[in-house]
């Protein structure tokens, strides 16, 4: 384990540049940027920074190996090279998933049995589950994955557990919730700091406020989560609890700014406050029960000297409601956006899949990035008023 670690950052689609300026942020050398995600090399100082620190990734994985195989006995002679013993407790439970493109291997199943096998043959380390099953085991699970494109295999073990967008303090969520990383990619596209204020009119869980909330106090992300890493062997407690003591210095507890959710439905409001509370950041942000088309400004964001940001997620045709019957709504959004310009310039952000949608609040609003979230494809468009 005293070699470095080769460690991949996964993302969702169209966000790997904003990641990857993220991590340099963050003080870390980024390799190189490839499709779906960002590599580093470093110890394990580094990977807990990345996953304390890192707001836009997914999911965090170690290369264990990356060899070239065309025949299983190949294969099966390289996975026994490995030295599982790192990565993997005995008895652990694990779970593999495989994928295969271009490859003279390409029965996953066959794939992920080779590993399966080779990991149960060190000292009876892995209990094997079945092969890229999406329940959750009652045990903490190791997750094994296997690329093999164009027959150079490459296995990595997660280092994350959960996904690392799921921060641990949306337990609940209203309808068609916005996912934390795209939440951060946003604010990060319309340049989110921490002096600003904010005001989502379509709050629904709060996760875009909460997000704004934790830049604004200096939160990271991953700071009250546990991961997967720490059940490795080779785990290093006391680099961890340094790594976590300094991300605990760097929040700030003064310099307060107007963060304002609002949402028509009263228990989309409570929910959003009870997350605030489990994100530690309940303190920083208010949340009410307005509707969009109320363009009444809170008084403390009008006082507000600095930057102002108009941000939403508001319904898409898709998942909520029809997308003829959205345009009344987008408008009032390209209002309320006036409405608060004559006060200040405001930065302004929108996540919506229909450029019909995003024209319709009259702002000129410019699709910064393309990416996905749960099957749909998103645009995070962003714009300037005032």
């Amino acid at each position: 384990m005293s070699e470095p670690l080769r460690i991949f950052v996964a993302c969702a689609p169209g966000l790997e540049p904003i990641l990857a300026d993220e991590l340099r942020e963050l003080e870390l050398d980024v390799e190189r940027s490839l499709p779906g995600g960002a590599e580093l090399v470093g110890g394990h100082d580094l990977l807990y920074r990345v996953l304390l620190g890192c707001g836009l990734g997914m999911r965090v994985l170690v290369r264990v190996a990356a060899f070239v195989a065309r025949e299983f006995s190949k294969l099966e002679r390289e996975l026994d090279r490995l030295d599982w013993a790192q990565w993997i407790r005995a008895g652990e439970s694990i779970e593999v998933r495989v994928s295969a493109r271009r490859s003279r291997l390409y029965h996953t199943g066959a794939i992920a049995e080779r590993v399966e096998r080779a990991i149960a043959r060190q000292n009876e380390l892995g209990v094997p589950l079945e092969s890229g099953e999406s329940g959750e085991s009652a045990e903490p699970t190791t997750t094994v994955y296997v690329r093999n494109e164009g027959d150079r295999v490459e296995v990595s073990v997660d280092a994350c557990g959960p996904a690392l967008h799921k921060r641990g303090w949306r337990l609940e969520s209203g309808k068609a919730p916005l996912r934390e990383d795209i939440a951060r990619a946003l604010l990060r596209l319309v340049g989110f700091e921490a002096d600003w204020g904010l005001l989502d009119p379509v709050a629904g869980s709060g996760t875009l406020v909460i997000e704004a909330a934790t830049i604004a106090a200096g939160r990271m992300p991953g700071i009250g989560r546990e991961f997967a890493c720490q059940r490795w062997p080779g785990f290093d407690a006391r680099v961890l609890a340094s790594e976590r003591a300094r991300a605990s210095a760097s929040q700030q507890e003064s310099g307060r700014t107007p963060l304002i959710g609002r949402d028509r439905n009263e228990g989309a409001v409570a929910i959003a406050i009870a997350n605030a509370e489990r994100a530690g950041v309940g303190d920083r942000v208010q949340f009410e029960a307005r509707s969009l088309g109320d363009r009444t400004l809170p008084s403390d964001l009008r006082s507000h000297i600095g930057n102002v940001a108009l941000v939403g997620n508001p319904p898409w045709g898709q998942r909520v409601g029809d997308v003829a019957r959205l345009r009344n709504l987008y408008a009032s959004f390209g209002q309320l956006a006036r409405t608060l310009a004559r006060e200040r310039p405001i930065k302004i952000g929108l996540v919506s899949p229909d450029r019909m949608l995003a024209g319709a609040t009259g702002l000129g609003l410019t699709a910064r990035v393309w990416t996905d979230q749960g099957g749909t494809r998103i645009g995070l468009w962003t714009g300037e008023l005032g």
